[in-house]
């Protein structure tokens, strides 16, 4: 992989495929291996997901081998669990570990409902889930637990049960910006409670706005996050790792357009 210089605030930034397949037309989709071109084409790091969508059927290898390919020029890599894999079942985990060891990725960003966090009564399997994770250390994948609204209860059960010490469990938390602002459960700045709450166990920031009604994944600066506050956090608990933009992609000329408008305007809020 390249080495990029991180930015002002020592994140290093990415793009994500999802932004090309947020849409419901399949017949318009790119190839994932053309997604992630396109994003390391921009001097950026990429989070690929395994699937264009819940009903794509899962990727070849000769397709795996491309994306490989294509992502050995991004300055990081991180995967995010399919959609079909929603639910718990560790061989799902050890599927997208393989995966995400095949392609040179890093990360594996998993949602509470992947290890069967849905309701406040849900129990964690934490023999399975600490063997998924070991797993995951020996292919040199760290995995990345991603909050969702309203779910500090989900992120502590997991912590409590498998361990707080990613260095010593190999999972993590991936801070999703955006999805922190929606929720209520961590405190009048949820935002600045969620990069409080998890400042040790934190691996990887998910970047997108929203007016906190709604998970519109709108680029920074056009919701109501704020972001200098936002980003002045995540400088003060000391995180300087990787960041994703997690919004929608337009296929063609504009997407280094896109792209670079999402990433000043982040930046312009320093």
């Amino acid at each position: 992989m390249k080495e990029t210089p991180p930015n002002r605030e020592g994140l290093c930034l990415g793009g994500s495929t999802w932004g090309f397949f947020r849409g419901d037309d399949p017949s318009i989709w790119i190839a994932q291996s053309e997604a992630v071109r396109a994003i390391v084409s921009c001097e950026l790091g990429v989070e690929v997901w395994p699937t264009r969508g819940i009903h794509d059927p899962d990727p070849t290898p000769q397709e795996i081998k491309r994306l490989g390919a294509e992502c050995s020029e991004a300055p990081f890599v991180s995967v995010h669990m399919r959609g079909k894999y929603w639910f718990w079942d560790p061989a799902n985990l050890r599927t997208e570990i393989d995966f995400a060891r095949s392609i040179g990725a890093e990360t594996l960003v998993v949602h509470p409902i992947c290890l069967g966090l849905i309701h406040r009564g849900d129990e964690v399997d934490k023999r399975e889930v600490r063997r998924a994770a070991a797993y995951g250390a020996r292919a040199g994948v760290r995995l990345a637990l991603e909050n969702v609204e309203n779910s500090v209860w989900a992120l502590d059960r997991v912590l409590d049960e498998v361990g707080d010490d990613p260095e010593r469990t190999n999972l993590g938390i991936c801070i999703d910006i955006g999805h922190a602002f929606l929720s209520n459960d961590a405190g009048p700045e949820p935002v600045l409670g969620y990069l409080d709450r998890y400042k040790k166990q934190v691996l990887h920031l998910h970047f997108h706005d929203n007016h906190g009604d709604a998970d519109d994944h709108l680029v920074p600066g056009e919701g109501s996050i704020d972001w200098p506050r936002a980003l002045r956090s995540i400088e003060q608990i000391g995180f300087s790792g990787t960041g994703v933009l997690e919004t929608p992609l337009t296929p063609g000329a504009s997407l280094s357009n896109e792209l670079r408008q999402s990433l000043e305007r982040l930046e312009a809020k320093t």
